[in-house]
Formats: C-alpha cells, sequence, structure tokens
C-alpha cells in the first residue's frame, strides 16, 4: 500500500533505465520534468520536436545525456514516429508534449501504426493527501466520458493492473455514486449493483464493492455511522467513477483545493502514456512519468 505520491520515488529507485518518446518535446515543463526524472536514472528521453528549440531548453536545464533528439515541426508526423518506436520495440513510455491531445490519440488508435493494445484506452490518477492514510486511484477522469457497465468493467481492470505493477496484492475497488444504495433514478447506482454482480462468481484478485458515496469510501467514521458492512468501506484503494465530469472534477479538486500530491497515465496502449497537461505542476508531470516507468517495469514478465 501506497501512503503517499512521494513512495514512487522510492520505488524508482529500484527500476532500469526506460526509454521514453517524447512526442514535440520543445516546451520549458516538458524538458524540466525530464531533467528530474534523467538525473534519478529511470529514463533514457528520444526528444522528438523542433530540434533548435529542444537543444536550447537542453541547454537551459543543463539535461545531461543519454538523451536522443530527433527533429521533427509536424505533429502528425512527432506521433508516427513515436508509434513505430513503439512497435519496434525501441521505446517503453510516451509522453505527451506540446502537441493536441487530440493528435497524439489519433495516433495511438490507428488501425494500422497505432498501439491501442486493448478495447478501451482510460486515465488513471493517483493522488496522496496530507489528511489521509493512502493513496487513492481515481478512474477515469480524463478519457471516457460517459461509460457503460462494459467500459466500466474495462476501465476497473486496467486500474487494478496498475495498482498490481505497483505491488498491491488485493486493491480495494469502490463504485463512486452519490449515495450507497441502489436507486433506479440514478444511473451509476444501477451500473454498481450490475457491476458487482457481474464479478460475484468469478475468481478475482481484487475486491470490490459499490454503490458507495466517496465518504463512504474513504472515512470509516462514515462507515460506522451508517452501519456499513463492506471490506472496501472506509479503506478503498481505487475509486471508479461514473462519468468523466465527476472524475475529472474529484482528481483537481483534490490537488488544487486540498494540497493533493498527484501523478495520472493513459493505460490500454501498448506502452504506458504520461498525458499532462500544462497546467499540472513539474511535479505532477515527474511523478506521471515515475508513475508509467513503474507501471511498465511491474507489468513486465522479463523484470518481474
Amino acid at each position: 500500500m501506497l501512503r503517499s505520491v512521494d513512495e514512487l520515488r522510492v520505488l524508482a529507485e529500484k527500476v532500469n533505465r526506460t526509454k521514453m518518446a517524447v512526442v514535440f518535446a520543445h516546451d520549458d515543463h516538458v524538458i524540466g520534468a525530464i531533467k528530474e526524472a534523467s538525473d534519478l536514472g529511470i529514463i533514457d528521453p528520444i526528444l522528438i520536436g523542433k530540434e533548435a528549440e529542444i537543444r536550447k531548453l537542453i541547454k537551459e536545464f543543463d539535461l545531461k545525456e543519454p538523451f536522443e533528439i530527433i527533429n521533427c515541426d509536424d505533429g502528425d508526423q512527432a506521433t508516427r514516429i513515436a508509434m513505430d518506436m513503439v512497435n519496434q520495440k525501441r521505446v517503453d513510455v510516451i509522453m505527451k508534449g506540446l502537441i493536441d491531445t487530440k493528435v497524439l490519440l489519433k495516433g495511438v488508435v490507428n488501425s494500422e501504426w497505432g498501439i491501442k493494445d486493448a478495447k478501451l484506452l482510460s486515465h488513471v490518477g493517483i493522488v496522496s493527501y496530507p489528511t489521509h492514510h493512502k493513496v487513492l486511484f481515481a478512474t477515469d477522469g480524463a478519457m471516457n466520458i460517459s461509460p457503460d457497465v462494459e467500459q466500466k468493467i474495462m476501465i476497473i481492470e486496467s486500474a487494478v493492473k496498475l495498482a498490481k505493477s505497483l505491488g498491491y496484492i488485493m486493491p480495494k475497488v469502490g463504485l463512486v455514486s452519490a449515495v450507497e444504495k441502489v436507486n433506479p433514478k440514478i444511473e451509476s447506482t444501477v451500473h454498481a449493483e450490475q457491476i458487482v454482480n457481474y464479478y460475484k462468481d468469478k475468481e478475482i484478485d481484487f475486491y470490490i464493492d459499490g454503490p458507495f458515496a466517496v465518504d463512504n469510501l474513504v472515512s470509516m467514521d462514515s462507515v460506522k455511522q451508517k452501519n456499513i458492512t463492506s471490506i472496501v468501506g472506509g479503506d478503498c484503494d481505487i475509486l471508479v467513477f461514473p462519468n468523466l465530469d465527476a472524475g475529472n472534477i474529484f482528481y483537481k479538486t483534490s490537488v488544487f483545493l486540498a494540497n493533493g500530491k498527484s501523478a495520472g497515465i493513459v493505460l490500454g496502449a501498448k506502452v504506458p502514456i504520461v498525458l499532462t497537461s500544462r497546467a499540472d505542476s513539474a511535479e505532477a508531470k515527474l511523478n506521471s512519468i515515475i508513475l508509467a516507468v513503474l507501471n511498465h517495469d511491474g507489468s513486465n514478465p522479463a523484470r518481474n
């Protein structure tokens, strides 16, 4: 169990250096995070983008070798280069630089040369707080707008795989709604009941329960007051939100109002994808790179 996002750095001390391709790396925020990750000894970056600007930033941030620069000033072409590198097994992580997310993801899901490896791409964020005893995984607040039951099952299983790659043995998955009882008028509660029933007779390596309001999943006081009996109640690891709005609001509120430390990656491709925004802090970008490297390392049978 992770108590803080900061513990990712401790775990990263044990991993091998990982090749990471950065699509449109000519961005100061991106190079700053890459510099720190490189200094930690966890990545060898391949910087795709405008070479002159990249070299200027490398000098400014004093990025040390090893690194590789591929000159390219076209977003679609830069994306294709990165996808080809993944397919050729030359890189293990992709990072979004100064490029529109739609352009990058269009390349990821390209039917001819893309790197989509599952039926669904999903985003998992992890957040830790000064006031909570453990890290919370939050999904999906960035990719899937209004997932149905089948899609939520795929989102759950991707998040569980991420937790497993970080050493969790039996992660606790909570299905989030506004209430803890099934209400036909609240779709998320109906979905939760269907998902719990789906897993009821299956052999699984995680706990799952719901529906629950967030307080039922993170507060033992709330659990006691409402007489809730569930192994997930009050001690949840993975919070599965009903839609993108809910997940995104929770994640950003955690960071900007609750002093949460964060990291996040996109799963469902052949390699983890670091998909940060310019609004993310340098620390969050670095944490996301570390999370992607750990996910790759922990999910790779050859390294286990």
